[in-house]
């Protein structure tokens, strides 16, 4: 159980160091909640813990993550398309 606990802050302390180096970066600019939403989600957080970071319901967090996965299938079947018709 304890393993858990540990495990667990681990995991917050990677994202949270991921997200102050990210920041740093030159140019930076803030987020839209979209970014963020996808960001955390590449950190590895589920869409609880992002909606909690974020004020957010569950239910909009899986909303934008469903949204941002058929703009990326839409994306990549247009670039298969792309590449079918080179051939």
């Amino acid at each position: 159980m304890e393993e858990k606990i540990i495990e667990s802050i681990n995991e917050r302390l990677r994202v949270i160091v991921l997200l102050l180096l990210q920041s740093r970066r030159p140019g930076f600019k803030n987020p839209s909640l979209r970014e963020q939403i996808l960001t955390l989600k590449d950190f590895g957080l589920r869409p609880r813990e992002i909606g909690s970071i974020l004020g957010r319901s569950n239910t909009y967090i899986n909303k934008e993550l469903f949204e941002l996965r058929k703009v990326k299938r839409v994306k990549r079947s247009k670039h298969e398309k792309r590449k079918r018709r080179k051939k």
